[in-house]
């Protein structure tokens, strides 16, 4: 049986490039928590939203993927092998990996962490102008706020390593080579 996949990460680790690319060469349907995220913001009274605390809009989104999640691993869509691969950085680790590492949806996703270590803050720039397309908002911001963004990206990524350790999740370093590290990941699925 094939699994759904879910990859995870800070911002600019290549969730969105290795989810396109999976939806191009394998076939999945790729869905984008950010697009997720950004249908909420037309209901303002949920407070899921882009800007602010990233853990609390985690947390407020938690209850509707852990409803999704279940829909498109046990509705006909499942069953009928059309298979998903969704990315996103709004993962509340506390509530979504006991429900996906349990016994009944361990076997149903895949879970991949993409992660950037032992990575200067100017290595991280160079990255993230080396990486980015026009369909990243990073791609839009000037070099000042783009390095003010930095550090952010750097903190996070810190954040997403200690729960990947916690909850035991493959993760894969991007932080050079990362065409190379993503033609990894893909072969690992076959």
């Amino acid at each position: 049986m094939y699994k759904n996949i879910l990859i995870i990460g800070a911002a600019r680790s290549g969730k969105t490039t290795l989810a396109k690319k999976l939806a191009k060469e394998k076939g999945y349907n790729l869905i984008s928590i950010d697009d997720i995220v950004s249908g909420f913001e037309a209901y303002p009274e949920l407070e899921i939203h882009h800007d602010g605390d990233a853990n609390d809009t985690a947390k407020r989104l938690a209850p509707f993927l852990i409803r999704y999640f279940t829909e498109i691993s046990e509705g006909n869509t499942f069953y009928d092998g059309i298979k998903y691969v969704i990315e996103g950085t709004h993962i509340d680790f506390e509530i979504l990996m006991p429900f996906l590492q349990n016994e009944k949806y361990k076997e149903k996703y895949e879970i991949i962490g993409l992660t950037y270590n032992d990575i200067t803050e100017d290595e991280m720039y160079k990255n993230i102008k080396e990486y980015d397309a026009e369909d990243d908002w990073t791609y839009w911001c000037s070099d000042e706020e783009l390095r003010g963004n930095v550090n952010y990206f750097l903190d996070r990524n810190k954040f997403f390593n200690d729960k990947f350790e916690e909850y035991n999740i493959k993760k894969y370093d991007t932080s050079f080579d990362r065409k190379k590290v993503l033609k990894k990941v893909m072969d690992s699925l076959e």
